[in-house]
């Protein structure tokens, strides 16, 4: 498996994907603290080619418009790409044959607090972090089998290829 650490840059750059709406995936102050599973984190603002949702064993597709939950996997096919939205305004970007497991996002709108991290199991993956990095930098993770990316930095940009 080859990991390219490709430095800051937009995510709008990278993949070509504009998000020019509001997000609509919101976590309100009651749920912020305790947040669960169930609770939408996200919602998806771009979708070409094939993008599957998996949730609970089970794939679904993933239409612009589709919410997200904390432990979804996204996936995109050989033809795919996706654009999301976080309830914090963070976007994540993801090219062709990507696969990502969201595997904690916590926010309090009022505070800006609270976490996220993701595990990019494979594909080029792009991060322009919301308003949890004001509040606290290293709250925003990016994990990849090999390497975990995190700190100060608002934007990340991971690329994991599989070994052939």
């Amino acid at each position: 498996m080859k990991i390219t650490w490709l430095g800051c840059l937009s995510c709008c750059a990278v993949l070509g994907l504009t998000f020019s709406c509001p997000v609509v995936a919101q976590v309100g102050a009651a749920g912020a603290a305790g947040q669960t599973a169930s609770a939408w984190v996200a919602q998806v603002k771009v979708s070409r080619g094939i993008v599957r949702i998996e949730r609970g064993g089970q794939r679904f597709p993933s239409p612009v418009g589709a919410r997200l939950k904390v432990e979804d996997t996204v996936i995109t096919e050989a033809n795919g790409s996706v654009g999301l939205m976080f309830a914090d305004n963070s976007t994540l970007s993801m090219g062709p044959d990507g696969e990502v497991f969201l595997k904690t996002f916590n926010y309090d709108p009022t505070t800006y607090m609270g976490a996220f991290d993701a595990f990019v199991k494979q594909g080029t993956v792009s991060l322009q972090a919301g308003n949890l990095a004001q509040g606290a930098p290293d709250s925003v993770k990016i994990r990849t089998p090999q390497a975990e990316v995190k700190g100060n930095a608002r934007q990340f940009l991971v690329s994991v290829e599989e070994k052939k």
